[in-house]
């Protein structure tokens, strides 16, 4: 059933890396080539999701080694770390809540230069 699997040019065009990246993957174990033919790799069609959750993983800051531990833990020990993440996610959202709104109250005030803004001046501008 070679028929059905993806070469790594395929996995990469669909995921968007470069063929490198998934290499890469396979190296350290995030995804399995599942058999070679003539010396090329062939993965399972499933492997597009597993990459496409290591990238999602890796721009939400989860390390490889984390990632790995999410994909592959069946003792259930992956959900701590994934509510630790969802914490600082929502930590970093609240954080860039407040830049954006005070980067939209700068860009409306009419100061000439930012620093000298007097809504600045008091810890919670309006």
């Amino acid at each position: 059933m070679t028929d059905q699997l993806l070469s790594i040019g395929q996995i990469a065009d669909r995921v968007g890396l470069s063929v490198s990246a998934v290499r890469y993957y396979d190296a350290i174990g995030l995804i399995q080539t599942r058999t070679r033919v003539s010396g090329k790799r062939r993965f399972d069609p499933d492997t597009v999701g597993r990459v496409n959750f290591v990238r999602r993983a890796q721009e939400s800051g989860f390390s490889l080694e984390e990632i790995s531990l999410i994909l592959d833990d069946t003792a259930g020990g992956w959900r701590e770390l994934v509510g630790a993440k969802l914490t600082e996610l929502h930590e970093r959202r609240d954080r860039l809540d407040v830049m954006i709104s005070m980067l939209a109250d700068v860009q409306s005030c009419g100061c000439q230069v930012v620093a000298g803004c007097d809504r600045y001046e008091r810890p919670d501008p309006c």
